[in-house]
């Protein structure tokens, strides 16, 4: 079952594809971590999952605040908080993170062996 919480009409529709397209990345990166039985890949595949939910989670997040007038909304202005949030959440995942990749490893490693 796939859960996707971002829908085409909270969204434009280049995003929206982009995350199907993610979505079908990391299901191949985890198949191949699996497959290779590489402890590095699946760890790695674990902070990029987290990374992306947690890019999803300011996206989100940034949609709640309402928009003051301070800086008029426009495109470029979205596509900078875009990247802001994709460098933010990148860096946040790595290191200890927020804990879900270290979580998702701990599961996924089980059945690696």
């Amino acid at each position: 079952m796939n859960i996707n919480p971002i829908s085409a009409s909270t969204i434009n529709k280049s995003q929206y594809e982009k995350s199907k397209v993610e979505d079908n990345a990391f299901e191949k990166i985890f198949e191949q971590a699996k497959d290779s039985k590489d402890e590095e890949k699946l760890k790695d595949a674990c902070r990029q999952f987290e990374s992306v939910f947690m890019n999803m989670l300011m996206k989100n997040m940034r949609n709640t605040i309402h928009d003051d007038g301070i800086m008029e909304k426009s495109y470029a202005r979205e596509m900078f908080e875009g990247m802001l949030d994709e460098k933010i959440a990148d860096e946040a995942s790595k290191g200890e993170g927020m804990g879900l990749a270290q979580q998702m490893y701990k599961q996924l490693a089980k059945h690696m062996k």
